[in-house]
């Protein structure tokens, strides 16, 4: 009965972990919900996406992004400055989503559900990505 019930423990905490990993997949953004502004922002494209390797991070909206990050339980914590290109964007969407991302990507509380990754900051600003599906080429 112990066997058993130590297999099952086992099982569960590496279901966990699985569902848990943020790294080595690339998420697309696709909403932003700002509940101080009572404003959402949707993105109808996959371009501005997010990546995470083991300590370093990338993204690409209008301009390319990348820097390091930890995490520490549910928080996501963006370490120093990020280095950031410098383009214009084109659409008023994108322009709104880079200005959010480039204020409140310092310290965020993450979940993820399913296929989406959701990072919010304070309760009031709440980030939604989804994984993105490669196609076969």
């Amino acid at each position: 009965m112990k066997l058993i019930l130590m297999i099952f423990i086992n099982l569960n905490v590496l279901s966990f972990k699985a569902q848990t990993s943020i790294k080595d997949v690339t998420w697309v953004l696709t909403k932003i919900e700002d509940k101080r502004e009572n404003t959402t922002v949707t993105l109808h494209h996959d371009h501005s996406i997010l990546h995470f390797n083991d300590s370093t991070y990338s993204g690409y909206g209008c301009n390319a992004f990348s820097g390091k990050y930890k995490i520490s339980g549910n928080k996501l914590i963006f370490l120093g400055g990020m280095q950031v290109s410098d383009n214009l964007c084109t659409e008023p969407e994108d322009s709104k989503a880079e200005d959010y991302i480039m204020k409140d990507f310092t310290q965020m509380e993450f979940k993820q559900v399913g296929e989406s990754l959701i990072l919010s900051k304070g309760g009031n600003v709440f980030f939604t990505y989804h994984k993105k599906i490669e196609k076969d080429k």
